[in-house]
């Protein structure tokens, strides 16, 4: 089995280059390599939605799966990025029944994401993979050397929270409010 490595969302906002789409940045929280997805804006509303735990009057087509996948006794196991044509990542939803029982659907990416962030269960990535479509961070940060969430501090990422949120970035607050709520669950 190849080497699988989990990544997690710190950044979606509107992309500059393709207009009517969102820029999903995804990291590998250990190595702090980047890579970015390009996603519709219907995607960009069910992740966010998801990432916000924001119920809405109707349920969205990822809510209802998300029902019916409960109420067949299964669950997202994890999702895995597994490989890029072009500009197009292809990606697996791995479900399980019990753990005997594991099946594997092809998947666009973003509905792979989209329910893994409804189940909470890892995103991963080959390392080759995050390796070839990682982005060079020195291109985005100038003399910081912090250029992950992982390098700062609890205290830190919540006094972060609270600036943006006075500035009424709401984007940005809820890249940071999912950075901690998983720094809260893993700490032991």
């Amino acid at each position: 089995m190849m080497d699988l490595v989990e990544v997690f969302i710190v950044a979606m906002s509107p992309s500059v280059n393709s207009p009517g789409k969102f820029a999903l940045i995804l990291e590998d929280v250990s190595k702090k390599n980047r890579f970015p997805l390009l996603i519709g804006q219907a995607e960009a509303l069910s992740i966010g939605v998801a990432l916000e735990q924001i119920k809405t009057q109707r349920p969205l087509t990822h809510d209802l799966f998300f029902e019916v996948i409960g109420h067949l006794g299964a669950r997202v196991d994890h999702v895995w990025i597994k490989e890029v044509e072009g500009t197009i990542f292809k990606s697996e939803i791995v479900f399980k029944q019990d753990p005997e029982k594991e099946i594997r659907v092809d998947s666009r990416t973003s509905d792979a994401i989209s329910l893994a962030l409804r189940f909470d269960s890892p995103i991963m990535i080959s390392k080759n993979l995050l390796e070839e479509q990682r982005i060079d961070m020195d291109i985005y940060v100038g003399d910081s050397k912090r250029t992950a969430y992982s390098a700062y501090t609890l205290e830190e990422l919540e006094n972060m929270l609270q600036k943006v949120l006075e500035k009424e970035d709401y984007q940005s607050a809820v890249r940071l409010r999912e950075v901690i709520a998983k720094r809260k669950n893993t700490k032991p």
